[in-house]
């Protein structure tokens, strides 16, 4: 035999062997490679205040969605202070949500767990729908203030405008207004994406979101995540 041809032959016997070692050294370099999560106040918050409504209804009898939320998830309360630092020169994933949203009920397990799968290492929360503007129309069909939005929403909602809905209902595209849920994805100080419909989930229900999600829409919804993830932070 060949001494060229016996020592490729010998390459490739050690190569057959040695995969499977190879293997589950990538594998471990790769789990290594992510963050160590660990429980925070912020994670036991975020935990406790979307699954207290476990097993409970709203007002109108509506039965919320049963989540669970990993312990560990990696958020992080966030501030209108840090939210503009990020959008003015960082990188970050921001969420806008709050659990009795029925939307957010069926976006936040999904995105907790996309980001566990995937090592992202904070998802920025902020609750603040209490702090935005209500506007409707008149009987003249005039735009009229309900309620004044705070300072730092309205703001945000100018740094947003491009990227934001128009206010339902009052025939003025101008007009824009952050809906829940809303993950924003910011890389150097720009939005390259922003996440509001989940998926073909919001074709299907219409307007009933107390529907659960199936399998293949948070599938669906949690590869959204990842592409974005990996855009704003690469691995």
């Amino acid at each position: 035999m060949d001494k060229k041809f016996k020592v490729l032959v010998g390459i490739l016997i050690i190569l057959v062997l040695a995969g499977p070692i190879l293997y589950k050294y990538g594998q471990k370099l790769k789990e290594e490679s992510k963050p160590t999560y660990v429980i925070t106040n912020d994670s036991l918050q975020f935990e406790s205040e979307y699954e207290n409504l476990n097993n409970t209804e709203n007002s109108n009898g509506d039965k919320y969605l049963t989540v669970n939320i990993p312990a560990y998830v990696p958020v992080e309360y966030t501030t209108y202070e840090k939210i503009f630092a990020i959008l003015e020169r960082g990188n970050g994933v921001i969420y806008f949500g709050f659990p009795e949203s029925p939307w957010c009920r069926n976006l936040t397990p999904v995105l907790a767990n996309a980001a566990l799968d995937y090592g992202l290492e904070t998802i920025y929360y902020i609750s603040n729908q209490d702090d935005r503007n209500t506007l409707s129309l008149n009987k003249k069909k005039k735009i009229i203030t309900d309620k004044k939005g705070a300072d730092d929403y309205l703001k945000l909602i100018d740094l947003l405008d491009e990227f934001l809905p128009e206010y339902r209902g009052l025939n003025d595209k101008t007009i824009k207004r952050l809906y829940f849920p809303t993950v924003l994805f910011v890389v150097s100080g720009e939005v390259i994406g922003l996440e509001q419909s989940l998926s073909s989930y919001s074709k299907r229900v219409d307007d009933n979101p107390y529907l659960p999600m199936t399998t293949e829409e948070k599938d669906e919804l949690a590869s959204i995540f990842t592409e974005y993830f990996n855009k704003v932070q690469p691995k």
